[in-house]
């Protein structure tokens, strides 16, 4: 869920067409209700199949068959090039379970995308894949690590010895960042066995020297609906606040790779009204979501309605059905997810004039929220 949608040396052209995507947004938001906005960037499942047994997951319940093959994944990447797309994430279940995973990421290089992400949980990311991955082209990273040590991280994982394969990973993405321009983040899930790890967890991310990203935990998205999840999404307030009145004191003296005042306030807002239609959703506008079984549309919360197998992917995207649908999922006529709300936010002014009170002094995280 917490795809990246970070843009590492964009060119002037790029950067246009990023700048009038937001543009169009907020025309959308405020005029045209009903402008289409056509997509960026593709989220690509290679795989909905796992490694680990996540309890905020439910994809390795079953395992998933009958997967697009690396030459219908060609054929799908050679659409998005000629439909104007710009980024490519590769994503999962663990995407790297796929042993063809390099063969369609390097085919996407050799189309001409610059942009290529790639998220995994790093079991798998030893060195000899890492110099594979590389050598196909990504140079952008999500880790997800869940807790800052591996009580905490295997208790939601599964899977003893994980916890020390993902910090490998990580620290040697870490050690390779200069010499190869890496963009590298830690992706950490709030939930309810682990919320008290937060600041902790942020201490963490800092020794490493490595961003952080904070994902929602929720129990509404494709991959996370199972009666099981309810209750690791169900968070104590309290619980909740404390933990970011720890938080708080910790930003004031170190921002650097740490999620915004405004992401935080938001974190805290979700666990009790998870949709927040005063945010709408550029994530849903900004990304075309491609299942690994062919499937593509919707969004994070909601099911495609069509299959690349079938259809091809203009005619999904300048369908009516794909305008109407994003439509509604802009204004967050939706079931809620919190997916990339970092990015719903950035876009907004009120998230920095937020911040700038914080910084004033005037708000503090653990207040009640308004």
């Amino acid at each position: 869920m917490g795809g990246s949608v970070g843009f590492a040396n964009t060119n002037t052209g790029e950067r246009l067409r990023l700048a009038a995507f937001f543009a169009r947004l907020a025309l959308k938001e405020r005029v045209t209700p009903r402008l289409h906005v056509r997509p960026l960037v593709a989220e690509l499942f290679l795989t909905e199949n796992c490694n680990l047994r996540c309890n905020s997951c439910q994809c390795w319940h079953e395992n998933t068959r009958q997967e697009l093959t690396a030459d219908e994944w060609k054929s799908v990447i050679e659409q998005l090039r000629e439909q104007g797309l710009i980024k490519v994430n590769f994503t999962g279940g663990e995407p790297l379970l796929r042993r063809d995973a390099e063969t369609i990421i390097r085919h996407a290089h050799d189309c001409g995308f610059r942009h290529l992400h790639l998220n995994t949980n790093g079991v798998l990311l030893d060195a000899q894949r890492l110099r594979a991955v590389l050598d196909a082209g990504v140079r952008s990273f999500n880790i997800s690590v869940d807790g800052p040590d591996a009580a905490t991280h295997e208790a939601v994982r599964g899977v003893d010895g994980a916890y020390d394969r993902t910090i490998e990973a990580i620290e040697r993405l870490a050690a390779l960042r200069r010499d190869h321009a890496l963009r590298l983040r830690m992706n950490f899930t709030v939930l309810r066995s682990n919320v008290a790890s937060l600041p902790t967890m942020l201490r963490f991310a800092q020794d490493l020297d490595v961003p952080i990203y904070l994902n929602l935990g929720t129990d509404t998205t494709f991959l996370f609906r199972d009666p099981a999840i309810a209750p690791q999404v169900r968070i104590e307030p309290d619980d909740l606040d404390a933990a970011l009145r720890e938080v708080d004191s910790m930003l004031r003296s170190h921002r650097r790779g740490r999620p915004r005042y405004s992401e935080f306030r938001y974190l805290r807002r979700h666990f009790d009204d998870i949709v927040q239609r005063d945010v709408p959703c550029a994530e849903s506008q900004l990304k075309l979501m491609i299942h690994s079984t062919g499937g593509i549309g919707g969004c994070w919360g909601h099911d495609p309605h069509h299959n690349v197998r079938t259809r091809s992917i203009r005619d999904v995207i300048d369908a009516a059905h794909y305008r109407e649908e994003h439509a509604r999922l802009f204004r967050k006529d939706c079931v809620g997810c919190g997916s990339n709300y970092s990015l719903n936010l950035r876009w907004r002014p009120s998230s920095y004039v937020r911040d700038l009170r914080w910084r004033a002094g005037w708000e503090r995280l653990g207040d009640p929220v308004r």
